[in-house]
């Protein structure tokens, strides 16, 4: 899969004028939904959270 980075903040980290990735929108219970962006760091350990969520063998909610 190709990733696209484009400078922006980490919604993770908020990190700052840093390369940050798309992961999708996430919602808001009161105010709707917004772009959920990430810096490679907060990347991989989104990605390190649901290697050993699956590895666990947990049902997806």
């Amino acid at each position: 899969m190709k990733r696209t980075y484009v400078t922006g903040e980490c919604w993770r980290c908020d990190a700052v004028d840093v390369p940050v990735l798309w992961l999708g929108p996430v919602q808001s219970q009161d105010h709707g939904d917004g772009p959920f962006y990430c810096c490679e760091p907060c990347v991989q350990r989104l990605e390190a959270l649901v290697r050993a969520h699956h590895s666990r063998g947990v049902a997806s909610a």
